[in-house]
């Protein structure tokens, strides 16, 4: 292993000062490069790929299809993590995200194809991103284990608190610069140049991705690379719980990256711009708690935040619902509130639950077990989405009165995944956290 995510490191502090760490310059580097890759992936698999496919005519099946591209495609960490003892960590995530870049690109120039109808050119960005999703899946079996090899546990905590920050940050950044550029008459060619810039992004993160240190001593490599059979990984009960728990939340996480989008678009009347510069509340929050979670989920573990993180993300699904029934109205200081208190609730549950995920998962066999929990969750992840579209779809032009309730399509999807989250809070019960006493498993 590098000197520079040794647990014998005295750490690193940035030039300003702000964020003094446990591990080295190096693999600080892994938070510029996840600034520049926000930049990048709040773009192209965010709210201004699915504004651009759905003025090109997609429905919510579709937009569902693009929810589902990345999580089905990050299934492609299981063949993947057969070659990761053959290479780098490095030299194979380089290899992906670089050519990623070629698919952002095609992406970027389907705006400006004034000579092809719509249905084509929403063909060609389907086919972009079902490309992007590809490279992008098989090369991200790489980044769990080069990041674990790096760190030791007790520094887990901090790295994924300041990660968040820095990746909050470029969420923040890129979406008010997007709802900027987006003001006024949307054109194509306004489309094209946030797009371009996600290819700005990409570009840039490599360069902070090729130095940061690999982690490949043989022993670790050999460790790591060890043939686990799926018996084997389910006869670990903190292992087993931890993944049907992520499973239940992927129910409820599956299509919010397009249908609160959609709805703000269709039913709300929003405009792109606001749309844009709302979506940056979700990211703003976090840059002001994920620290001292981080701190806490070191000390405490993981299980307390995550409790409290999905009761918050109910509270906040219960508003969206009550907006799209027609109790609350949709007004821009609301949505502002929801996606603050939302984003915090969600970057705590993913910042605990990661955390939790790298503690279940013993040093043997590593590549394999990070490589099938990526599986089994993305796959759900890309299921749901799929599922959602198709029965807002099927729901068409509901429009029903029930007591204060006025209901449609989208209303009946916040209520399903509000109550989705209530039931996923009860299953926090069967989570097991290595070295925490058993109270916090299921009695």
């Amino acid at each position: 292993m590098s000197g520079a995510g040794s647990p014998g490191e005295c750490g690193y502090r940035d030039p300003w000062g702000l964020f003094p760490v446990p591990y080295g310059k190096g693999v600080f580097g892994f938070h510029w490069f996840n600034f520049y890759n926000a930049i990048c992936f709040q773009i192209i698999l965010g709210a201004p790929t699915v504004l651009l496919a759905k003025d090109l005519g997609a429905n919510s099946t579709i937009l569902g299809i693009i929810a589902a591209f990345t999580p089905l495609m990050t299934t492609l960490q299981l063949p993947a993590a057969r070659y990761l003892e053959h290479y780098s960590y490095r030299s194979f995530a380089l290899a992906g995200w670089g050519l990623r870049a070629i698919f952002i690109a095609s992406s970027a120039c389907v705006p400006l194809l004034f000579f092809w109808s719509k249905e084509v050119k929403l063909g060609i960005l389907l086919g972009s991103l079902f490309f992007f999703n590809v490279l992008r899946g098989f090369s991200s079996a790489a980044f769990l284990p080069w990041i674990t090899g790096l760190l030791p546990s007790s520094a887990r905590g901090r790295y994924i608190a300041v990660d968040s920050l820095f990746v909050n940050g470029g969420s923040v950044f890129i979406m008010l610069l997007s709802a900027l550029m987006m003001s006024g008459h949307v054109e194509p060619w306004r489309y094209s140049s946030v797009l371009w810039i996600s290819v700005a992004g990409s570009v840039i993160s490599l360069f902070y991705l090729r130095n940061i240190p690999d982690s490949r001593h043989s022993e670790t490599v050999k460790s790591s690379s060890v043939a686990v059979t799926w018996s084997q990984m389910f006869r670990n009960l903190p292992f087993r719980n931890s993944i049907l728990f992520s499973l239940l939340f992927t129910t409820v996480a599956g299509g919010l990256g397009v249908f609160p989008v959609e709805y703000l678009k269709v039913q709300a009347h929003f405009t792109p711009s606001a749309i844009y510069a709302l979506s940056a509340g979700t990211f703003l929050a976090p840059l002001f708690i994920m620290q001292r979670i981080g701190y806490h989920i070191d000390r405490t573990g993981s299980i307390l935040i995550l409790r409290v993180s999905v009761f918050s993300f109910a509270a906040v699904l219960g508003l969206w619902f009550a907006m799209s029934a027609g109790i609350l109205p949709p007004d821009w200081k609301l949505v502002l509130f929801l996606n603050v208190t939302g984003g915090m609730a969600m970057s705590s549950f993913n910042m605990a639950n990661l955390h939790l995920g790298m503690e279940v998962v013993p040093a043997e066999g590593r590549n394999h077990y990070f490589a099938v929990t990526t599986v089994i969750t993305s796959f759900a992840m890309g299921v749901v989405p799929v599922l959602w579209g198709r029965a807002l779809d099927a729901l068409g032009t509901l429009d029903l009165a029930e007591g204060p309730f006025h209901l449609r399509r989208h209303s009946v999807y916040f209520l399903g995944i509000c109550l989705l989250s209530f039931a996923t809070l009860l299953c926090t019960r069967i989570l097991i956290e290595p070295g925490k006493a058993p109270r916090d498993s299921l009695k």
